[in-house]
């Protein structure tokens, strides 16, 4: 059982409630809201525990006690309030969802799926379900499925960003390059200064073999990020593969400076930098 703390440190009528009637079920969910609110999530779990030991039977203090649990990253127990809370209302949206969540959090991913759909068979049209499910599926590598589920959330929210940012992603990893450039087009209409949409726009047009294209998108990314690392090394591919030398050697400078543990490994067995090997500065830096 977490401590409880005493009335006069939170504000709030439902401190005065307690203090005349310390048995009010009301007064003690009131305090863990407002304990929750404050961020003081295991206070706030002592008093959804005395809540709950008044009226064990409301869904209200086991779910708020579940969202206090997650705040502190303690997903199992979380869960297991979540269970309490739908078996007193199997149906609830919120309940399926945060559920869900935790199970993601756990990296349990199969079943976050299970309860997300659960969610949607309470509230077919809501976003953050089918947005998730998304998610969840991406992580599991099936991508296809994932875009499906960023379709149906984009249905909800035509122009949110990360829908479709992520739908993008899962498309270029089927080798959908163009189609994902579409998807990527369509987030940086509705987020022009976020870098990933740039940078992974970039890597699409290098993937096509469209190198020009390609270093323009990712000087936009690094316009927006200037140590991004990874889209100085995509300009340096695209550079020696268009035969511009020294922008090449330039460019791969500036990623190894940034992450050298990553892409001056890399660097040595592109084949893109084929080009490269022959400049005696690459051939001073590995010491050919």
């Amino acid at each position: 059982m977490s401590r409880l703390v005493p009335f006069d440190n939170i504000s709030g009528s439902h401190n005065k409630a307690l203090e005349c009637r310390p048995d009010d079920y009301r007064s003690w969910y009131l305090r863990g809201n407002s304990l929750r609110m404050l961020g003081r999530y295991t206070e706030a779990i002592a008093s959804y525990d005395k809540a709950i030991e008044r009226f064990s039977d409301d869904y209200r203090a086991w779910y708020q006690r579940g969202n206090a649990l997650d705040n502190l990253g303690r997903f199992c127990e979380a869960i297991a309030s979540y269970n309490k809370a739908l078996q007193l209302r199997p149906n609830d949206y919120w309940a399926w969802y945060q559920k869900g969540q935790a199970y993601r959090s756990l990296g349990q991913y199969r079943e976050a799926i299970a309860s997300y759909d659960a969610a949607i068979k309470s509230c077919a049209n809501d976003f953050w379900a089918w947005y998730r499910r998304g998610d969840a599926l991406r992580e599991l590598g099936d991508d296809q499925e994932a875009i499906a589920s960023y379709d149906r959330a984009i249905q909800s929210r035509p122009t949110d960003y990360w829908s479709w940012y992520w739908r993008g992603y899962s498309l270029q990893r089927l080798g959908k390059y163009r189609a994902a450039l579409g998807s990527y087009n369509t987030a940086i209409r509705y987020k022009p200064d976020d870098y990933w949409a740039w940078y992974r726009r970039g890597d699409a047009m290098r993937y096509l073999g469209w190198d020009r294209d390609a270093i323009a998108s990712y000087d936009k990314a690094l316009d927006i990020d200037p140590k991004a690392a990874s889209a100085w090394y995509g300009k340096a591919c695209c550079y020696a593969r268009l035969g511009r030398v020294n922008r090449g050697m330039e460019s791969l400078e500036e990623a190894i400076a940034l992450a050298p543990n990553r892409y001056q490994e890399l660097a040595k067995t592109n084949p893109d930098f084929e080009r490269l090997r022959q400049d005696e500065r690459f051939q001073e830096f590995y010491n050919y």
